[in-house]
């Protein structure tokens, strides 16, 4: 009896350290997984710094505060509040599910409007919860979709993603559980090199926690072309690329400019023209002296179930950790 109290008491602690780390309502409450309640055990642990099977206020507030994101904020930029309640609560929801990270959102301010061109005034950045000593990597994704999504506003188009099961950069750096910074930028038309390098710009001039020598980019289906072209022309930004699930662009392209950029490509081998097109981009690219080329092709993969299978491919970060400039 008093082992099923103390079992009681001690997974009552369990939910109480949970709400106080990441609150959530009634309408976005789920039931842990064992591998949640795993996590969350760890977490209480942690918190329980005299190891005695209880928490005291001190401890709470300690372990919160172990938790914050290392980074300092430029005084002019902070989390976005988005305007549209909706929007707001589509976020509480995604960082409820999330363990490792926290999906932020960023708004790019109005003098930069005009030279990003396309880009929505909205984009998603992503940090680790854990705090990280040093600089941080940047991981930046870029979307992808034809017209009718361009269509859609941001709102509309996370609300589909979740529905369809599409995957972003954020949902990587969840998988991976890796000290890095995730970017999500998103675009109501064609993604544009010139306002990518102007965004990439602003970046790093208003996060100096980032690590400039370890920034990598990757994309699937138009933004794996747009990854293409991006490292085409400003390839000395990048510590590795991952352009995923597009043609595999021009047999014109000047693959030895690329000779020194690691680049993994993947697709699946039922996504149409894409995975041979792809494959005879990865040949130039060995052709042209790149020793770290390589591809994947997942088997029976349409387009979609292709691009689910790159973003739950967590080897993917970890092989572009290992590069930097």
């Amino acid at each position: 009896m008093h082992y099923l109290i103390k079992t009681s008491i001690l997974m009552l602690l369990v939910i109480l350290v949970l709400l106080s780390a990441a609150p959530f309502t009634n309408a976005q409450s789920q039931q842990f997984s064992e591998e949640k309640l795993a996590q969350s055990l760890e977490r209480f642990h942690k918190a329980d710094l005299n190891k005695n099977g209880k928490l005291t206020v001190e401890e709470i507030q300690q372990f919160r505060q172990s938790r914050q994101r290392n980074r300092r904020r430029a005084a002019a930029v902070r989390a976005t509040q988005a305007k549209d309640a909706n929007l707001n609560e589509t976020l509480s929801r995604m960082n409820a599910q999330f363990n490792n990270v926290e999906v932020e959102l960023l708004e790019w301010p109005s003098e930069l409007h005009e030279k990003l061109g396309k880009m929505t005034k909205f984009a998603l950045v992503t940090w680790p919860v854990e705090k990280v000593e040093g600089k941080l990597p940047l991981l930046i994704n870029l979307h992808g979709g034809g017209q009718r999504w361009f269509d859609f506003d941001f709102q509309r188009q996370l609300e589909i993603a979740a529905q369809m099961g599409m995957k972003r950069g954020f949902d990587l750096a969840e998988l991976v559980g890796k000290g890095l910074i995730t970017l999500d930028p998103n675009t109501a038309e064609r993604w544009s090199v010139d306002s990518l390098d102007t965004m990439l710009d602003y970046v790093l001039e208003t996060f100096p926690e980032i690590d400039e020598d370890r920034v990598y980019v990757m994309g699937y289906s138009a933004g794996g072309g747009a990854t293409w072209r991006w490292i085409n022309q400003s390839s000395d930004r990048f510590a590795a690329a991952a352009p995923c699930g597009f043609t595999g662009g021009s047999a014109n392209d000047d693959a030895k400019k690329l000779a020194n950029l690691p680049i993994w490509t993947m697709a699946g081998s039922e996504d149409g023209k894409n995975p041979a097109g792809i494959r005879k981009m990865v040949e130039r690219l060995s052709a042209a002296g790149n020793v770290n080329v390589k591809h994947t092709e997942f088997e029976g993969a349409d387009h979609r179930e292709g691009g689910r299978a790159v973003f739950e491919t967590a080897e993917l970060v970890d092989w572009m950790l290992g590069f930097s400039k």
